[in-house]
């Protein structure tokens, strides 16, 4: 009796600290929702980053699983409805697959592929006096530029992958080409900030 009030006790103080920490001791950040960014990057000074977004197909992603194509590659795979396959959500939800912990209270997965997805949990980096320092902002979870992020997604497992999406120089082609493929989602970036410190250098 005493070791199930121990662990009880443990299970509810561990969910009271919103979930485990990291090997380091950290807790860690939390996924915040696109709304939470919108409050700044929507700002045209800035070059309303939100907007952008908005206006990609990572915004529309969660609602394309819903379409007749998606249906039917859905179908050619044995999985009913995209929208409740791990196999499909995984690329089409920033965070999907995340413990509750991480998610948080903004966070909605009709949202799609949002700014962290790319740009890593925004709970810990987002605030104002965070974000006007790079150095701060990265050391809080923001994910400047990384290739590794979108191969997670952007490879020869989903349906969509088209092996000669890209034109190369010399006649070559890609399913996908990084540079390419930044260009056509980049939105403008605030000021004190230099993206070519790329986070996979770091």
């Amino acid at each position: 009796m005493k070791r199930f009030v121990i662990a009880v006790v443990s299970a509810c103080v561990l969910l009271a600290s919103g979930g485990p920490a990291h090997a380091d001791g950290k807790k860690p950040h939390q996924f915040a929702g696109a709304t939470k960014c919108r409050s700044c990057h929507e700002k045209d000074e800035i070059g309303n980053q939100y907007g952008k977004w908005l206006d990609s197909k990572h915004a529309k992603a969660w609602g394309t699983l819903a379409s007749d194509k998606a249906k039917q590659w859905g179908k050619d795979r044995g999985i009913d409805d995209p929208q409740a396959s791990d196999k499909c959500v995984k690329c089409h939800v920033a965070g999907h697959g995340e413990p509750k912990a991480r998610l948080g209270m903004k966070y909605a997965k009709t949202e799609g592929v949002t700014c962290e997805a790319c740009h890593g949990p925004g709970s810990d980096y987002r605030k104002k006096k965070i974000m006007m320092d790079q150095k701060k902002a990265v050391e809080k979870g923001l994910v400047l530029q990384s290739e590794k992020v979108c191969l997670t997604c952007h490879n020869d497992e989903s349906p969509a992958w088209d092996p000669a999406r890209y034109k190369l120089a010399g006649g070559k082609t890609a399913g996908f080409d990084y540079e390419q493929a930044t260009k056509a989602i980049a939105h403008p970036v605030p000021a004190g900030y230099d993206p070519s410190k790329d986070s996979d250098a770091e």
